[in-house]
């Protein structure tokens, strides 16, 4: 007679085989570390599928989510909306494929749903409250900490019953945000709050204390306010007992300092034998396994927990697990420049020719595009961590002092997190390069929090910033050019783009005038006027399938975002063709309003005016089906504009 795989169709551990486990093994941490293992299993297929995801954050908590989750504390996928409930809030929601793989072996989805990961309607990229069991939407870091504060304050306050369980990176802890949190909590007694600090001692790809130093934080928080237990955050038992040591105690909010692994239960991930050397970079931060890689950890798993397995009478067959491994990068087919290479080399030739430029970097060195700085210039580099309002300031003053700093972050987290110190650094006149990287919508599969889609409207009332946005590798290097040579005034936001065109794009004139648009194609039926690599090149494309009809459309960049010239506009409305704004921005206050504004403000008219761009809030997914469900995707623009010719 066959053992039963434990695995269904897709390759994920049933739920069944959890629920075996908790009844049949008596020993509770024995099957809990069976639990932990096997959750991180389905996570590591899941995002080894997706082909995106963050795998060493989420590894460091198994261990942590598991004795929340099945032993510490109460959750039940069945009192979703009772107030009285345990509450769990992910602050370091860039780990929420472990969360997602406990709450599937805990019942609240099916554990299939693990399968949609990073797609379009599925599982989102950071948590949201749309997936069962997710009590927070992700911001940037620490919100989750102040939601969770809120929710044991609301509890306390209310007469409410439960606890509040939130975890915390180490990474996390230096955003201003976790401290105005932890004053609150240590203000207000909040004796149901339960804050675990998952110190698992790497920020995105290198050691947390090599960023900023801490010091002795647990006594510092103990001084605060707070009862502190500490724990081994890889062993079961270890975080059982240090919880109950902290249960007992009354009258001030608790922290569980858990020392962790990055990359935790798989050793090729498992940071201290990834960073082995001073040059060492930690690269499982975001990155998936492949198929040989993934075969590996999940043995890894299944010899550690052969025994339990055995005595279940259990043989878990890896075979479907090891299924629709992506072989390539997902993004295929994309024939566009890499703009933040072309950034690199531009920051580096305008940094050999002027000692004063600076940068400021907020713990995205590689995404950014700063190692070759870095390594060129290591006493004009400075990391600051996870704190963008605090670096906007600090550069502020690096600026009074006749330097040149080059600031850099995400778009969605920089603009809108730091926009009152932005607009402070502009009311001081200094120079400054601030760079919104990861603009627009593409890559979505980090979902909602982390897409730059508001970051025009945040920066564009800014007095005195000049705003452009490159679409080619060379594009990006002249334009740190031309901001060197005075071209570009003192604040220059630079809307850099991770994601490429799908077309190859024409390198705009290196003197390309100020509010003149880049004509990227003649035509003569529609003028379509759009902004970033994204958009133009689905323009491109959208070009070649109207081609075929017999339509021919002109297609121009205007890379200025808000700055625009009169007279090319009014020739370009005398050919009485239609006009269409293309943004991969959010519909009120992006480029389209201002373009908008301004021919309306000079009485220019187009016989008809389209603006596509987004006008709801968007999803993770993968890039064809995000941009198909946003209306910005090649065949969605050709049809619009087809439909309009035709009525």
């Amino acid at each position: 007679m066959m053992k039963p795989t434990g695995t269904n169709k897709k390759g994920y551990i049933t739920k069944s085989v959890f629920e075996l486990i908790e009844r049949k093994i008596q020993d509770p941490s024995k099957h809990l570390e069976c639990i932990a293992d096997l959750i991180r299993f389905n996570t590591l297929v899941s995002v080894a599928r997706a082909g995106s995801g963050h795998l060493g954050s989420s590894l460091s908590m198994i261990e942590i989510l598991t004795e929340i989750y099945f032993r510490s504390f109460k959750f039940d996928a069945h009192s979703l909306k009772d107030p009285n409930r345990d509450i769990f809030v992910l602050s370091k929601g860039h780990a929420v494929p472990s969360l997602y793989a406990t709450l599937a072996a805990r019942g609240y989805f099916p554990v299939e749903t693990l399968d949609s990961l990073r797609r379009r309607g599925g599982l989102q990229g950071h948590g949201d409250i749309i997936t069962p069991g997710i009590e927070s939407n992700t911001g940037s870091l620490a919100m989750g900490l102040s939601k969770a504060v809120g929710y044991a304050m609301a509890k306390k306050r209310l007469n409410l019953r439960g606890n509040v369980v939130v975890v915390v990176g180490d990474g996390e802890l230096q955003e201003g945000q976790c401290w105005e949190a932890f004053l609150s909590a240590a203000s207000y007694k909040l004796d149901n709050l339960y804050i675990i600090i998952d110190d698992n001692k790497v920020q995105t790809d290198t050691l947390t204390q090599k960023i900023v130093f801490y010091s002795h934080l647990t006594a510092s928080l103990k001084e605060l306010g707070f009862n502190i237990s500490e724990c081994q955050g890889s062993k079961i038992k270890s975080i059982h007992q240090a919880l109950m040591r902290l249960k007992q105690k009354k009258g001030k909010p608790k922290i569980l300092w858990s020392h962790t692994i990055k990359g935790q239960g798989v050793s090729f991930m498992e940071h201290p034998n990834v960073l082995k050397d001073a040059g060492s970079k930690y690269v499982w931060h975001n990155k998936p396994p492949n198929k040989e890689q993934l075969t590996i950890a999940l043995n890894e798993i299944l010899k550690r927990n052969m025994q339990v397995l055995s005595q279940l009478n259990l043989d878990i067959d890896i075979s479907n697990s090891l299924l629709d491994i992506p072989k390539e990068p997902i993004q295929k087919g994309i024939e566009g420049d890499n703009l933040v290479s072309g950034f690199s080399e531009g920051l580096l030739e305008i940094a050999r020719n002027n000692p004063k430029v600076v940068v400021i970097d907020g713990d995205l060195e590689e995404d950014c595009g700063f190692v070759p700085f870095h390594k060129a210039f290591p006493r004009r580099f400075f990391e600051f961590g996870i704190m963008e309002q605090h670096m906007i300031s600090a550069a502020t003053a690096f600026s009074r002092l006749g330097y040149i700093p080059v600031i850099a972050s995400y778009a969605a987290f920089l603009t809108s997190r730091a926009n009152e110190q932005i607009y402070n650094l502009s009311t001081e006149g200094g120079k400054a390069v601030i760079v919104g990287n990861m603009s627009g919508v593409i890559p979505a599969t980090p979902g909602k929090s982390h897409q730059g889609f508001r970051d025009i409207a945040c920066i564009k009332n800014i007095p005195n910033v000049l705003m452009y946005q490159p679409i080619t590798e060379q594009d990006a290097r002249n334009s740190l050019i031309r901001y060197i040579h005075g071209d570009f005034g003192n604040l220059f936001y630079l809307r850099l783009s991770l994601a490429a065109s799908r077309k190859i794009l024409p390198d705009p004139p290196s003197n390309l005038k100020k509010g003149y648009s880049h004509v990227v194609k003649k035509g003569k039926h529609a003028l379509v006027i759009g902004i970033g690599p994204v958009v133009l090149g689905e323009c491109l494309s959208a070009s070649e399938i109207l081609k075929n009809q017999g339509i021919d459309i002109e297609i121009w960049n205007h890379p200025w975002l808000i700055d625009f010239n009169y007279e090319q506009l009014l020739n370009a409305s005398k050919r009485k063709i239609p006009l269409v704004i293309i943004e991969d921005h959010y519909k009120k206050g992006g480029f389209g309003e201002s373009l908008l504004s301004f021919i309306s403000f000079y009485s220019i008219s187009f016989p008809y005016i389209i603006h596509i761009a987004l006008n709801q809030i968007p999803q993770t997914g993968f890039r064809e089906e995000i941009l198909s469900f946003l209306g910005l995707g090649d065949r969605n623009i050709s049809t619009v504009i087809s439909k309009t010719l035709s009525s």
